[in-house]
């Protein structure tokens, strides 16, 4: 079978190595430049060549026999999708190709495997609905003969229900047509195109009932932008929040108040995902639309009348203020993160451990997350408290939590005990200071049998980065020589991090671990085994200056701050020298 969808990634990629534009292409292929057209669409998959087109692209393009053949011998997709972790580099090259990864000459193998596990999976659920369809229509074969049976009696009234049935079943088919084909553009990576249908489709039921549209954008279809924006980053989250937007109008909430607070949580939910991975102005901009979007939500939900959609807006703006204080600094920042804990307690009111445990350990991992923020803000002597009360909140969800049954929110939970020990370790000293440290370490690595690179790279990257702050702390701790392989754990770990934490994809967390890397370099020049400061100063230097191209005084005043007088520090070390 030839994979005519590699083949054009590979004309792709073959042009640009020769520098050749598309008409050029195609008057050495063609003879003429007019037809760049037949080479832009056999670049995109969308035509397949003929022979003897394949033999003149692969001359012009210098394409060998050993990349060639892997495309003409491609393989059952279902059949190749099941042997990812053994397929050669050309192979995964071609893979990655048909399903729209970017770049895909140019990733690691261990990044396409997973991600192309990820595709997997995608595919694997898409096949089983197409699957599932029902060729014999069988209910419109029902309402046919109800029609039938109502003419023949001459109840035209009967007719004309039957007929809107059979409207309504005929919308409910095409849109379950829809659906599918808008997984399977998400499935090959063109959001705009999967937008673009589910929009239509969920407008298509305004014949059937005015507020329709409306519950399948916020009810059904913003869940699929969602997700797959939650995966893979990029577009989908933007669209998600975008689908949202011209529906949630004062017309809706006089019609349905519970479809349009539900509407502004959903809506709330992407400003605040949005946000949260976006630096600068931009995103403090989109955090503060999501407070506000909740804030809205709770002008309908009340704890009184609906106690569970209260409690799980209550709990989810605690995540929005408690983001919007992480970025910012003095008085501003106080007051943010003493509102995200009020709301979680508040939320904890209705949720409890035995009635809803799920939704309180959930909250219980928020409550630790904002007071272990207060207390890092903190003078030294009122952080005591809030570090306590996180590590508390942290062994409650855990209580709850199991790696057997919840693996990923134990890992997660773990990792946030981990960050508290070691925040709580930095208000003691001595064997205390050390075993705090000790206990942080182990939560890290405990999160970590669950976190792995290639399954989940994000949450691997933020505990990799964490155990490296840990590993910082236990070498600061421990005097001579048994020092330096700590500091060189952690540094190892900060560096792994970065494979994932890239400046392109995410700066924010890009920048904090350049900073971290910085202050560990920093630790090496003044340790008793380092005979020459300079060397780990002048690199310590590099990656403060790094972290500041991200870190801006007006948005991130705090981290900025931070950045700026470590900078400064280890320049004066430099000077000095």
């Amino acid at each position: 079978m030839f994979d005519y969808i590699a083949f054009g990634a590979l004309i792709r990629r073959k042009r640009g190595e020769m520098g050749l534009t598309q008409p050029a292409l195609a008057k050495r292929v063609f003879g003429k430049a007019e037809r760049k057209a037949d080479i832009s669409r056999f670049e995109a998959g969308k035509k397949k060549p003929q022979e003897d087109t394949v033999q003149k692209l692969c001359l012009h393009l210098d394409i060998s026999d050993a990349e060639i053949e892997p495309i003409r011998k491609a393989r059952p997709l279902s059949e190749t999708l099941g042997e990812i972790p053994t397929l050669s580099r050309e192979e995964l090259q071609n893979l990655a190709s048909r399903f729209g990864i970017e770049d895909p000459f140019d990733a690691p193998d261990g990044e396409l495997r997973r991600q192309l596990t990820l595709k997997a999976d995608e595919y694997r659920d898409l096949k089983k609905q197409v699957d599932s369809i029902d060729p014999k229509m069988q209910r419109l074969s029902n309402l046919k003969a109800a029609a039938q049976d109502a003419l023949a009696r001459g109840d035209f009234d009967e007719v004309d229900e039957v007929l809107e049935s059979v409207h309504e079943v005929e919308l409910e088919e095409a849109a379950r047509t829809a659906e599918l084909r808008a997984e399977t553009m998400l499935l090959r990576g063109r959001v705009e195109e999967a937008y673009r249908i589910l929009s239509a489709t969920a407008d298509s039921f305004a014949s059937v009932d005015p507020l329709e549209p409306a519950r399948r954008r916020i009810l059904k279809y913003w869940h699929t932008l969602r997700d797959h924006g939650l995966r893979y980053g990029g577009e989908a989250t933007v669209r998600s929040r975008e689908f949202l937007e011209p529906i949630l109008t004062s017309g809706l909430r006089n019609q349905d108040r519970w479809l349009w607070a539900a509407g502004q949580n959903a809506l709330a939910i992407s400003f605040r995902e949005q946000g949260t991975r976006t630096a600068g102005e931009d995103g403090a901009e989109l955090l503060a639309q999501a407070v506000a979007a909740y804030r809205y939500a709770l002008r309908v939900y009340s704890e009184s009348a609906l106690p569970m959609e209260w409690a799980m807006t209550q709990n989810n703006i605690g995540t929005a203020l408690a983001n919007q204080g992480m970025r910012t600094v003095g008085e501003n920042a106080a007051a943010l993160l003493a509102q995200a804990i009020a709301a979680f307690r508040a939320a904890l009111r209705v949720y409890t451990e035995d009635a809803h445990p799920m939704e309180w350990a959930t909250t219980q991992n928020n409550l630790g997350n904002a007071l272990r923020n207060q207390g890092t803000r903190a003078a030294a002597e009122d952080s005591v408290a809030p570090f306590a009360m996180a590590v508390a909140a942290y062994r409650a969800a855990l209580r709850v939590y199991s790696k057997d049954r919840h693996p990923m929110d134990w890992a997660m939970t773990q990792n946030n005990l981990g960050t508290a020990l070691q925040n709580q370790s930095t208000r003691t000293a001595g064997e205390d200071e050390a075993a705090l440290l000790a206990q942080a370490v182990a939560a890290y690595r405990a999160a970590l049998c669950v976190y792995s690179a290639d399954a989940h790279p994000v949450q691997w990257a933020i505990t990799q980065n964490n155990l490296g702050a840990a590993l910082f702390g236990q070498g600061k701790c421990t005097p001579g020589e048994d020092g330096a392989p700590l500091f060189a754990e952690a540094v190892n770990a900060y560096r792994v991090a970065l494979r994932v934490r890239t400046a392109d994809a995410q700066p924010v967390q890009w920048a904090m671990t350049q900073e971290n890397l910085a202050l560990a370099h920093e630790a090496i020049a003044y340790r008793p085994t380092t005979t020459d400061p300079r060397l780990p100063l002048e690199t310590a230097l590099a990656h403060a200056e790094a972290a500041l191209k991200v870190f801006d005084p007006e948005h991130m005043s705090y981290n900025h701050t931070k950045a700026t007088t470590l900078r400064d520090r280890i320049q004066a070390r430099l000077d000095a020298l």
